[in-house]
């Protein structure tokens, strides 16, 4: 038996920790013991909406220590610490095969579709299980699978950041929004992080690389200013309908716009006259591969024990795991 957190029915009043029956590994699965979790806005809309299977587990961060392995798994073994890649996907349709995992016709999120990290112990398929680098620590792993990887994709796959432009993130304050700005200073750009909790948390936002922090309110004054009135090359929105109206208004021409959330809500009114006319590239953005997770784990080793403290923080972002 193991503990775990379940809830039989919507709601966050239902969720419960109760003793369940410990899940066995069948082929090309492992069982981990789970070390670390990360709380994330996709644990709350599962446990709101409902996930499978029912009575569920949720959790779609975690890292840990294999402790079983099924027939035919290779490249993992008992012991491994290893953090999981949490988008199921099959290896053979069209997205997979050019190594778009996080959109497989045949996927869908660890943790929603199957039972998740939030218990004692997970099972999870093999090619999820990453191997975690010695110089990087369990906690500093499972921040990585959710708000990191998101960041990551959105801001390089994506939007493709590049040294010297003017990056607007909202949401600069939440686990993708955080990363966001780490990342984009990261490719040399000019950041500007939005968040209403602008005075509360500007010295933490300058500490994780944001070059001027402002309320919603000072955004577009200040981006003006930046910019000579020409606007932003790349504005990053995971907040949605509340901020829409002001983030897309604030793309220079021929410059772009890119969520992977919609936290505030999801319908917006486009204006497609100022789409064309300004030639804004409108982006979506979704996860993350397999291989983006594994460099982000290399990136974290590389700098190893030499890494100054701040550094760390530049590749951990304000990710909370719960032991």
């Amino acid at each position: 038996m193991m503990r775990a957190v379940i809830f039989d029915r919507p709601g966050m009043d239902n969720l419960r920790v109760m003793d369940v029956e410990t899940p066995k590994p069948g082929p090309n699965e492992v069982l981990i013991r789970v070390k670390f979790a990360g709380v994330n806005p996709v644990d709350y809309f599962t446990i709101n909406r409902g996930g499978k299977p029912m009575p569920h587990i949720p959790g779609a961060e975690f890292a840990g220590v294999i402790e079983e392995v099924g027939a035919n798994v290779r490249g993992v073994d008992v012991g491994d610490e290893v953090v999981v890649y949490n988008r199921l996907f099959d290896g053979s349709c069209r997205y997979c095969l050019v190594g778009h995992e996080e959109l497989c016709v045949n996927g869908g999120l660890i943790g929603v579709v199957t039972n998740g990290g939030f218990a004692e112990y997970a099972v999870v398929p093999a090619t999820n299980a990453i191997k975690v680098p010695r110089s990087v620590s369990l906690d500093e792993a499972a921040t990585l699978p959710v708000g990191a990887l998101t960041a990551w994709h959105m801001v390089f796959d994506r939007a493709g950041v590049r040294a010297g432009e003017l990056v607007v993130v909202f949401g600069a304050t939440g686990n993708v929004g955080s990363y966001a700005v780490q990342f984009a200073k990261l490719a040399g750009a000019t950041v500007v992080a939005v968040s209403r909790k602008a005075g509360r948390v500007r010295d933490v936002l300058m500490g994780l690389g944001a070059d001027y922090v402002v309320t919603p309110d000072e955004a577009q004054a200040l981006v003006n200013e930046l910019s000579n009135g020409l606007g932003a090359d790349l504005v990053i929105d995971a907040v949605g309908q509340a901020t829409w109206n002001l983030s897309f208004q604030l793309v220079a021409r021929y410059g772009r716009w890119v969520t992977a959330g919609a936290l505030t809500g999801g319908d917006v009114t486009l204006n497609l006259p100022s789409l064309y006319s300004r030639e804004v590239t409108v982006m979506g953005s979704t996860g993350g591969t397999r291989a983006e997770l594994i460099k982000l784990l290399e990136l974290l080793s590389s700098v190893g024990s030499r890494r100054p403290y701040t550094l760390r923080w530049v590749l951990m972002g304000l990710g909370r795991c719960l032991a």
